[in-house]
């Protein structure tokens, strides 16, 4: 499966208020879109794109449509919810997973609209659903196909006060590093998976990498939650150009943040649950 896995697409945050989120990532430093709504689910969402990745942060817009998992997710908080990878063909991605012994749900077609000042943008996909099983860590995750790749960035979108450029890595807590590694063999191929000092390196591609560790590792780094069992998504780190600035837009905001060896990292509580980092690219 791993020759129909691009990179790391986007991240998704879940979140009780789309206003209250717009907000709080408007003081981050980051150029907010106008929210957009799923047609075939009952979600709706913000995405703040970047040059080659973007942030999805969704919230519920009807509770009796199809919710992808948010509102279970939700009954624990806050935060991160999962990672999209990209592919530049679902149907092809969804027959080599079956040739891998993957179990993989069809090819799904998803529509959102965005409504701007003067028209009306209708962003189309094609998704690989995979289970929750399979990507110990991710929580929840699929492969998604940009059939409207054009419409996504528009411009301005991807110019942020705070410098972001790219999704650089994320972190994920599993119970079972040996089991997740096996797993991850078979997604991604084992050439993207490495082992290290403190648990597994991924690769999906060319951009972004994950980090996966255990508990004990992310009781060290502060970035254990409670309530989200033992395999979650943890932390994420934006890649920005100027740290500095960063440091400077954040203060002038008002955020909390703390200054790392080689990250700025703000509490969770100002980014809607997530454990969000800036990292120089």
């Amino acid at each position: 499966m791993r020759d129909f896995i691009e990179k790391i697409d986007h991240p998704v945050i879940g979140v009780y208020d789309l206003d209250a989120a717009r907000t709080a990532y408007s003081r981050l430093g980051f150029t907010v879109p106008p929210t957009g709504r799923h047609k075939q689910w009952g979600t709706a969402n913000i995405c703040i794109m970047l040059q080659h990745d973007y942030l999805e942060i969704r919230g519920v817009a009807d509770e009796s449509l199809h919710l992808a998992g948010l509102k279970e997710f939700l009954e624990q908080g806050e935060g991160l919810m999962g990672v999209v990878f990209s592919t530049r063909s679902a149907d092809r991605a969804y027959q080599a997973g079956l040739h891998a012994g993957i179990e993989v749900a069809e090819p799904r077609s998803l529509e959102r609209a965005v409504v701007l000042a003067d028209r009306t943008l209708h962003l189309k996909f094609r998704n690989v659903m995979l289970r929750v099983e399979d990507v110990p860590g991710l929580t929840h995750s699929n492969l998604c196909e940009h059939v409207t790749p054009q419409l996504m960035r528009q411009p301005g979108w991807t110019t942020h006060a705070n410098g972001a450029v790219a999704i650089k890595s994320a972190v994920g807590v599993v119970s079972d590093l040996d089991a997740a590694k096996q797993k991850y063999e078979k997604l991604l191929g084992a050439d993207a998976v490495a082992e290290s000092g403190s648990g597994l390196h991924l690769t999906p591609g060319d951009a972004g990498r994950i980090e996966l560790i255990d508990h004990e590792e992310a009781l060290r780094r502060g970035v254990a939650r409670d309530g989200r069992g033992a395999d979650y998504i943890a932390s994420l780190e934006v890649g920005v150009e100027d740290l500095d600035a960063v440091g400077r837009l954040l203060e002038a905001n008002g955020v909390t943040f703390t200054h790392m060896e080689t990250a700025i990292a703000v509490l969770p509580a100002e980014a809607c649950g997530v454990a969000l980092s800036f990292g120089r690219m």
